[in-house]
């Protein structure tokens, strides 16, 4: 079994956001004028960039400046991160909009989240522990999937559109479906995992 995704607390905001990048662009030389330039024609990269600043304002202590970047988020792309998370880098939201991520979320390397996905805790009134989902390595929730709790989604994995997860999900399995279950498997070799985004 793989392991869990790493926290790459030693990354600083401009590598993370350059990982980012290089989701989309894998072949250009990352700078922040081609930073600016994606964010004029790719909201996914504008969470990127608001998402980084959360993170490592949230690991420096600033905790209320992280939650202000959360209102940002709300109001400009219609997506609500909270701070918090821990995430490695190359995350690919290709399109931000509806995303509701909860703040003791993991994501591993090279993660890609699509429109309307929520992850949140089993009891979102706070009268039990709070576990937030682990998505490993590779893995893509496609859109308008839900993850319920402290899920496992498992290195290379793809959760299907609307779908909704309430257990485990084992690395390199494709499900489907409320309650998701394992319909397939998905070869990285085949589909080419590190592909890029196909937008402008």
């Amino acid at each position: 079994m793989r392991s869990s995704p790493p926290l790459n607390a030693e990354l600083g905001f401009t590598e993370l956001v350059f990982s980012d990048l290089l989701r989309y662009r894998p072949n250009e030389r990352p700078s922040w004028r081609g930073v600016a330039t994606r964010c004029l024609v790719l909201p996914g990269m504008l969470a990127s960039i608001l998402i980084r600043a959360q993170q490592c304002l949230y690991r420096s202590g600033h905790v209320r400046l992280a939650h202000l970047l959360r209102t940002a988020g709300t109001v400009l792309l219609s997506v609500d991160f909270l701070p918090g998370m821990q995430i490695g880098p190359g995350l690919l939201i290709a399109h931000p909009m509806g995303v509701a991520i909860g703040g003791g979320l993991t994501i591993g390397a090279n993660v890609t989240i699509l429109q309307g996905v929520t992850a949140g805790t089993r009891t979102p009134d706070g009268t039990q522990p709070q576990e937030f989902a682990t998505i490993c390595d590779g893995a893509i929730i496609c859109a308008n999937a839900t993850l319920v709790g402290g899920v496992r989604i498992g290195a290379n994995a793809q959760v299907g559109a609307n779908s909704v997860v309430l257990s485990d999900v084992a690395d390199d399995a494709v499900v489907f479906g409320v309650p998701a279950r394992q319909i397939g498997v998905r070869d990285a070799a085949a589909e080419g995992m590190q592909a890029p985004h196909s937008a402008a």
